[in-house]
């Protein structure tokens, strides 16, 4: 066959058995699309609507004890301020892939239990020195369209503080929150009440600390790990005694947090702080269910001195909440989030998606065929480098046996038929090499994206759950076994007799999200194949 008559055979198109499934994958898109479009015309519940909700406060004792608290709303936060503590008691994440208490700990409702002293609702307070007893005034300092502040005043007088047994200190807080963010700061006023020289803290304990516990437990309930705050960096841990052994050292960090796959909580003081944690395990009533890890982490402040009628500020920022990329980069802290560069643009495709559809499962599958379509020119230049390879075989092969004892001089006439027939022998590696940090950072991208969490698709209610129904498991490996079937390499064939039954072990568990990823670039993988197939056929006849 002449070069000509190959080329045009090559670049005909798919065979009939590739256009059918290639129409098929495009009507199950086309479905997919049209099942979103009906499910976002269906009118959703006002208390959903983010937009229906302004940033609102009431002061009124909500707990009964006597003392006023204030209930905070925003679009994405609703938190009650305790005026027994000065602090949250509760935190309710808003949003719509997210609507449930991080404190208190929804783990409780399950029969888990957790110690009290471990629950620290972003508990700050002078260390030795709790005002509980005599609870906080909580008032509205500010109220505007965007910010809310509140403050909280230690409930003491000039007659207890001058008390010889006491420290003479007073405590106020400042709690600012905004209107679109999952993070707010707290502003601590130490104050002496003496006309005397005071000492707050010690050396050991330091002075003020601000705290949480016991951990984030939100549904899926994965594994947590510490998280170190250095200005513009991050270092994860994930075993205590490390944390505690860097923490420990003065200025080390000036800030604390810990992370789950897809939520976190940050505490971070605007000055070098020394940080500990604690881990426990929690267990649960019902013995069926396993125990799980939980943490408490603290952010302190070391001992300091105030003269006569001095005050001091200390400025803490708490985010606490889902691990959402644009919230995260607001406040410089992008890097708790496993995001890369590839990952960070590949979200944005995902998000550009997601606006012309609005179902995220929709998203990924256009998003994989845009990638697969942006390294096809790699795959086809590998195909095509593989065949001709393949090709040279039966030379390679002759070559080996004429020279046998002669390993340099094989590789010499080996490298010169290579060079004769414009056969490049990495060429089948380098595009491979070349789609692998893709491929892996569009597999990133789509399991740690929060988006995910609680997102509907088709029959699957949570993407970021496995597959009720095992369909797109057993879809996954009947496609790997009937694509291995089309493989034209016996040894291939041989290498993957196993990999359909492999391929559903370690996939039935796996999010959702991730299967739909799997099961789309499976389709199109299978595509390719057919295609490389015909290629191959082709140069063989040439």
């Amino acid at each position: 066959m002449t070069r000509t008559g190959l080329t045009r055979k090559m670049n005909f198109g798919f065979n009939f058995l590739t256009g059918r499934l290639f129409c098929s994958f495009l009507l199950l898109a086309l479905f997919c699309c049209h099942a979103t479009l009906l499910s976002a015309q269906i009118p959703q519940p006002a208390a959903s609507s983010q937009n229906a909700v302004l940033m609102t406060v009431k002061v009124e004792d909500v707990d009964g004890d006597g003392l006023k608290d204030a209930s905070i709303e925003t679009r994405l936060l609703r938190v009650i301020l305790s005026s027994r503590t000065g602090s949250p008691s509760v935190y309710y994440l808003k949003g719509a892939s997210f609507e449930e208490n991080l404190y208190p700990p929804v783990i409780q409702d399950l029969g888990y239990s957790v110690p009290a002293e471990n629950l620290r609702p972003f508990l700050s307070e002078l260390v030795n020195q709790p005002f509980n007893a005599s609870g906080y005034t909580v008032e509205v300092e500010e109220q505007t369209a965007e910010t809310i502040v509140v403050r909280a005043t230690a409930n003491i007088s000039l007659a207890e503080a001058n008390v010889a047994s006491g420290p003479g200190l007073s405590l106020t807080k400042r709690f600012t929150f905004r209107e679109n963010a999952y993070h707010f700061n707290v502003e601590h006023v130490v104050s002496n009440l003496r006309e005397q020289l005071v000492s707050v803290g010690n050396d050991e304990s330091g002075s003020l600390a601000m705290s949480f516990g016991p951990g984030v437990f939100l549904d899926p309930y994965g594994p947590m790990s510490l998280l170190g705050l250095k200005p513009g960096a991050v270092e994860t841990f994930s075993d205590v005694k490390d944390f505690n052994g860097k923490g420990a050292v003065a200025g080390a960090y000036n800030g604390i947090g810990v992370r789950d796959q897809y939520f976190c909580v940050l505490l971070e003081a605007d000055e070098s702080a020394r940080v500990a944690a604690t881990a426990y395990e929690i267990t649960s009533t019902d013995e069926r269910r396993k125990p799980h890890k939980g943490f408490s982490i603290s952010c302190v402040m070391p001992k300091f001195n105030l003269g006569a009628r001095e005050s001091r500020t200390f400025k803490y920022r708490v985010y606490a909440g889902p691990m959402i990329l644009d919230q995260l980069t607001s406040i410089n802290r992008g890097q708790v989030s496993e995001y890369g560069f590839l990952s960070t643009i590949l979200l944005r495709v995902l998000q550009f998606f997601y606006g012309l559809f609005p179902n995220y499962g929709l998203a990924i599958i256009l998003m994989t065929i845009l990638v697969r379509a942006v390294l096809y020119p790699l795959t086809l230049k590998q195909t095509k480098s593989m065949a001709q390879m393949q090709k040279m075989q039966p030379k390679v092969q002759d070559l080996k046996d004429r020279y046998k004892d002669n390993p340099q001089k094989f590789n010499e006439e080996v490298l010169k038929l290579y060079q004769k027939n414009n056969v490049n022998p990495l060429g089948g590696c380098l595009p491979l090499l070349l789609q692998l940090p893709i491929l892996i950072a569009l597999y990133n991208t789509i399991r740690i994206a929060v988006e995910l969490r609680k997102t509907p698709f088709l029959w699957i209610a949570d993407l970021s759950k496995g597959d009720p129904l095992l369909i797109l498991p057993i879809a996954i490996a009947l496609l790997m076994y009937y694509q291995q079937g089309k493989m034209t390499d016996p040894q291939q064939q041989q290498m993957m007799a196993f990999m359909p039954m492999f391929m559903f072990v370690i996939t039935w568990s796996l999010p959702a999200g991730l299967l739909v990823y799997w099961f789309a670039s499976s389709v199109l993988g299978l595509l390719q194949q057919l295609q490389a197939n015909r290629i191959a056929a082709a140069i063989k006849e040439e």
